[in-house]
């Protein structure tokens, strides 16, 4: 990867992060059995899909 593909595709992968992230937070909390288990669960999802499109533009852009 190079700077121009990064520059290209900041918003996909911050999207990337941020979903792999958030979504590894829900999960602890689950484990946890911080908050609600409804709430927690669908935020999850929520952060997982937006992490898995992400991804998915991301390979796009990279395979050309």
């Amino acid at each position: 990867m190079n700077a121009d593909f990064l520059k290209a595709n900041a918003f996909p992968l911050a999207v990337l992060a941020g979903g792999v992230y958030l979504g590894l937070g829900r999960v602890k909390n689950l484990r946890e059995g911080q908050g609600c288990p409804k709430c927690e669960t669908a935020q999850a999802v929520v952060a997982f899909a937006l992490a898995a499109w992400a991804a998915w533009e991301v390979w796009r852009a990279y395979r050309g």
